[in-house]
């Protein structure tokens, strides 16, 4: 076995949130610190992430915000108790970036760019003594006869392996979203051949392909559905919706998309009989449809899925109309791909993970490690993903600082 890396060290596979957070966490309690990273720089995800403004984490109080979240619920209730939206902003602001609330309830940083925070986050780490290796892709690990994780390496551009024996190791392997160049990933398979459970990865935060009709896109591609409530069996979500060439994107259908039928409000601050009246009122001789879009204030694409994706006895039903601005169905059919989500579903099972003390350990692996978007959870966008990576990331420090028997500074 070779390695050129003291063993009382940590390795962290991984230079996403989770994986800088674990690093900050340990080196700031003296211990020695090496990420391995397989791509040619840190944060690929969260430069993308952040490329047009970089959602921080969202204002909610500590006790609901697990609310936001699968996967077990007592775990996400504990994990924001101890790294709180809070302490997260504090951080950031500590490392000299300033941070806003926007009217949407979620925090950015004030130059609205991931690169300015990764940055400075790096350098701190770079005067923590913290070793960054780039071009080094995870083969495979296993738990140190003595204690600890060995890791297998290969380089990238070389093809050489190398072996290294850690004190404890922490993978931070990242979901399955923006993988254009590596579908299918190769880190789960390392998972399988050991015979853990892994839950497929599913596009999340991603926009439905949706059969428009063609006179629909050809008047209103691009165009906003503003102030819309999208319901479906995963719950309700408010916001405002796009049509595109290939169906529909925007929060709602991130958070409460479905394949099958899902439902729009397209008035959500008033009744079907306050409508309705409305519609009433109106004195001139008018179709339902033109007293819908005279008096109901509804926009461009709105409109259009009324006119184009209603039958002609609906729109010459004012009621039943009306109705159908309260409970328009929209069936949306296939996700888009991966490649093009914000997050993924799926990932190490839960059931792959936890020994008592230390939430985040493999069963199977003991001083082997897990933290962020490999696991088996998802999330709504709005700052809640980056969030509960570096809230796992300070976990998985803090776990690892009680595995080799020392104390976290609690310095946040």
């Amino acid at each position: 076995m070779s390695s050129g890396i003291q063993k009382s060290s940590v390795a962290i596979i991984g230079s996403g949130p989770a994986g800088l957070m674990a690093a900050t966490v340990l080196a700031r309690a003296g211990v020695s610190v090496d990420i391995f990273e397989k791509k040619t720089g840190p944060g690929r995800k969260l430069l993308i992430a952040g490329s047009s403004g970089l959602n921080i984490t969202y204002d909610s109080p500590v006790e609901k915000f697990a609310e936001f979240y699968t996967g077990p619920r007592d775990f996400f209730d504990q994990l924001f108790r101890e790294f709180s939206s809070e302490d997260w902003i504090k951080f950031i602001e500590n490392l000299g970036i300033a941070t806003f609330k926007g009217t949407s309830r979620r925090y950015f940083v004030e130059t609205m760019k991931a690169s300015l925070l990764l940055k400075a986050w790096t350098s701190e780490l770079d005067r923590l003594g913290v070793r960054v290796h780039f071009d080094q892709e995870l083969v495979d690990f296993s738990t140190a006869a003595g204690g600890g994780g060995v890791v297998r390496l290969r380089s990238g551009s070389s093809g050489e392996e190398s072996v290294h024996e850690f004190s404890a190791v922490c993978l931070c392997l990242g979901g399955g979203s923006w993988e254009k160049k590596e579908n299918p990933l190769r880190w789960p398979e390392i998972f399988m051949r050991k015979g853990m459970q892994f839950v497929p990865f599913q596009s999340s935060n991603v926009g439905f392909q949706v059969a428009w009709p063609e006179k629909l896109l050809t008047e209103v591609e691009g165009q906003p559905i503003k102030n819309v409530v999208l319901e479906s069996s995963r719950g309700k979500r408010s916001g405002d919706l796009v049509i595109t060439s290939y169906g529909i994107e925007g929060t709602p259908v991130y958070f409460a998309g479905i394949e099958g039928v899902v439902y729009l409000d397209l008035k959500p601050d008033s009744s079907v009989e306050a409508l309705l009246e409305k519609c009433e009122r109106v004195r001139e001789n008018l179709s339902p449809m033109r007293r819908v879009k005279k008096v109901l204030n509804l926009g461009e694409g709105a409109l259009a899925l009324l006119f184009h994706m209603t039958s002609p006895s609906d729109r010459g039903d004012l009621r039943q109309l009306v109705s159908l601005v309260k409970r328009f169905p929209l069936e949306l059919l296939a996700r888009q791909p991966l490649t093009e989500s914000i997050s993924s579903s799926g990932g190490l099972s839960w059931n792959e993970i936890g020994v008592d003390g230390y939430p985040l350990m493999l069963r199977r692996k003991p001083g082997v490690f897990v933290a962020g978007e490999m696991i088996d959870w998802d999330a709504p966008t709005g700052g809640f993903l980056i969030q509960a990576c570096v809230s796992q990331g300070v976990s998985a420090g803090r776990q690892i600082l009680k595995y080799l028997g020392m104390n976290a500074s609690r310095d946040k």
